[in-house]
């Protein structure tokens, strides 16, 4: 079974009303830790929480780090090749495809998009052969690190026939890149939930989504 992740009811966008700090103090938080095929504990943690209405899904991030890293200021990149990043894999649990979203430490962004036939793609074409533009992220620096967050409209969810409405089932993954120098060597691979190997695509031991009704 894999683990389950809820994401509370928020009946406002939290991202646009700058109610970040009200979902982390209200949401369970769920730790980053190695894939479970590594050893010991990451050097710099880090923790995300969840929550949600009828308009889109947030996902809320606190991450310590002693080295801010990010080269790149353009959106839509690969932005784990250029600095620290946060990774979000959202995906309808009875479908083949899914979607991989970033927040970099300076507010960047980038989807990506895995549809269901995709044998032959190049990870060139599932960053740009796509329409799902809608995300809408924030960060801001921290006296231990930075935080960061995303919006993910419900437009965007819903585009292929999945509901998003509290009967469909969906599953959850973050991943993070933590640099710490400039060289952008041997980045800290963590996660929530762990995987069992530091592989953020297997979408299998993904956490179930448990959308939490309106109180």
């Amino acid at each position: 079974m894999p683990p389950l992740f809820k994401a509370i009811y928020y009946p406002q966008n939290p991202l646009k009303e700058n109610h970040y700090n009200q979902i982390k103090e209200q949401a369970p938080a769920y730790p980053f830790a190695f894939s479970t095929d590594c050893e010991g504990i990451p050097k710099e943690g880090a923790s995300a929480w969840f929550a949600w209405n009828e308009n889109g899904l947030y996902i809320g991030a606190e991450l310590n780090d002693s080295y801010v890293m990010a080269q790149s200021r353009e959106d839509e990149t690969l932005h784990f090749e250029t600095g620290d990043l946060l990774e979000c894999f959202v995906k309808p649990t009875h479908a083949a495809y899914y979607w991989e979203m970033y927040v970099t430490p300076f507010a960047n962004k980038t989807t990506l998009f895995f549809p269901a036939q995709r044998d032959g793609m190049t990870l060139d074409q599932f960053l740009h052969d796509h329409p799902y533009h809608q995300l809408d992220v924030s960060a801001a620096q921290t006296p231990t690190g930075w935080q960061g967050e995303m919006w993910i409209p419900a437009e965007q969810l819903t585009a292929l026939g999945a509901q998003w409405n509290g009967t469909d089932e969906w599953s959850i993954f973050c991943g993070r890149y933590n640099y710490n120098n400039e060289n952008l060597k041997h980045p800290e691979l963590s996660m929530t939930p762990p995987l069992s190997a530091t592989n953020y695509h297997l979408t299998k031991e993904y956490a179930s989504l448990q959308l939490l009704p309106q109180p």
